[in-house]
């Protein structure tokens, strides 16, 4: 969008094939989102255990739809742009915090991980909506107006969702509002016969009065596993370069000119990119709970870390230190390669990157786990958005043996440090966690799981009368 970028991003070096649009303060104005949304997360983590998962989202809808009528009535100043680029960082803290829990404390045991995938869905079908807008809005002097100004429907609908959806029973039971609880538990199952799911969310809260403030208790050594896995599993996924294809795609593909050239051209690029993206993760809602989720991390990290290796072999190999744009079948083959990347993050770190951290904490630590989670996710995706198109233009095709080379190390990451947490119910899957065959000998002197800590479920669904029934067959949680 020509007016667009001449008011507050001119500039550019269009005479190298890397550096084709390496702007600062275009990275800047991607950064600054994620960076706020990281100080908000923070804030959101106190706010959702003390008021709730719906308080959360009618102020991340009320920070987006602010921040859209900001940026969208901007004029030849970066100053509104960034104003609203602020009020989005906060609805992406409070949102990505709320958003999980809330998917996670609703949804049956066995569709945990169908629904909560439906959240990254909603965000990569949001992504290829925006490339959608933006492709037809190009042409359009005000079309940048457009595009930012419909920022604001989701911020809505998420507004709406926070005024008129229940809150979780877990929260109501947490804040002592008992029979509330109870009465959304029967609506959201569909049945009258919920008090054994009730009784354990009241138990697993019961056993939690009392104890320490949840930001002293989560770094206690007994929870150890779910901080490390709550910082982790964001990190691998930030590392394998997303943000850096999906913020910067119609600058990447700025240089490859198999679509056409100019801004349409890229834009096309980047469309077909993240919809496969979206594809992948529609896929991924109906497998997450029949393949699991370490099946579904190891195989996307394997193929992302071949994608972006092959991708640097090709950049490495038809686009020299001077050159404008690549060759045209190179062109083809590089966004091949790069949807197949995006495919693999699509199907893996793209949905279950949140999935796991969102089930795996007690009711006390949840809230600050889900912050800390949210925190590292977003600083990480900050720090790869702000750095990435320097990190292209000096590292050149090497950027992607970088990436690729986080990928490569997340596999082995899944393979000895994640439980699979595929059936178990999420009052349960903390001490789960702890008692996997690597984690129990860090939370527990000995690596011996302590009686009243074995996870109830297992003995109770393990026995003869449900042979062939156990969604946990298969984890390792015993020596």
């Amino acid at each position: 969008m020509t007016q667009f970028k001449q008011w507050f991003f001119p500039g550019g070096d269009n005479s190298s094939f890397y550096c084709k649009y390496n702007n600062k303060p275009l990275q800047a104005y991607s950064a600054i989102m994620h960076f706020t949304g990281s100080l908000a997360s923070i804030v959101a983590s106190y706010f959702t255990q003390h008021w709730g998962r719906k308080g959360s989202m009618i102020i991340a809808g009320t920070s987006f739809c602010i921040g859209a009528i900001f940026q969208a009535s901007a004029k030849n100043t970066v100053a509104l742009l960034f104003i609203g680029r602020v009020f989005w960082g906060i609805g992406i803290g409070f949102g990505d915090h709320c958003a999980f829990i809330y998917t996670a404390e609703m949804a049956p045991p066995r569709w945990r991980g169908r629904l909560n995938t439906l959240v990254q869905l909603g965000t990569i079908g949001g992504i290829v909506v925006a490339n959608a807008i933006n492709i037809g809005t190009n042409n359009l002097i005000w079309g940048w107006r457009l595009s930012l100004g419909l920022a604001a429907v989701p911020g809505l609908i998420l507004l709406m969702g926070g005024l008129f959806l229940p809150e979780t029973p877990n929260s109501l039971v947490e804040r002592g509002y008992l029979s509330e609880a109870k009465s959304v538990l029967q609506k959201v199952r569909g049945t009258k016969d919920v008090d054994v799911e009730f009784d354990t969310i009241v138990l697993a809260n019961e056993a939690l009065k009392g104890m320490e403030s949840p930001w002293k208790a989560i770094f206690r050594r007994r929870n150890r596993p779910q901080l490390i896995l709550a910082i982790a599993m964001p990190f691998f996924q930030q590392w394998s370069g997303v943000n850096g294809v999906s913020f910067f795609a119609p600058q990447i593909f700025a240089g490859i000119n198999a679509l056409g050239s100019g801004n349409k051209g890229s834009l096309i690029a980047a469309i077909i990119v993240n919809g496969v993206q979206l594809i992948a993760t529609i896929i991924t809602v109906f497998i997450v709970d029949k393949v699991g989720r370490r099946v579904l991390l190891v195989s996307g990290s394997a193929l992302g870390f071949a994608a972006e290796i092959a991708v640097a072999i090709v950049f490495a190999t038809s686009a020299s230190s001077n050159a404008i744009n690549l060759p045209y079948g190179a062109s083809i083959t590089s966004i091949v390669l790069i949807g197949l990347y995006s495919i693999s993050f699509g199907f893996s770190w793209g949905p279950v990157g949140w999935l796991i951290p969102s089930e795996i904490h007690d009711l006390n630590t949840r809230s600050a786990g889900q912050s800390i989670t949210v925190f590292t996710q977003l600083v990480s995706g900050a720090t790869v958005t702000q750095t990435f198109l320097n990190m292209l233009c000096s590292l050149k095709w090497g950027i992607y043996i970088f990436f690729g080379a986080w990928q490569f190390i997340a596999i082995f990451f899944t393979l000895f440090l994640v439980p699979e947490t595929r059936g178990v119910p999420i009052e349960e899957a903390a001490n789960f966690v702890r008692a996997h065959k690597v984690w129990r000998h860090v939370c527990y002197p000995g690596g011996v799981v302590p009686q009243n800590e074995v996870v109830t479920s297992m003995q109770r669904l393990s026995g003869p009368a449900n042979e062939g029934t156990n969604p946990y067959r298969g984890n390792t949680f015993t020596g």
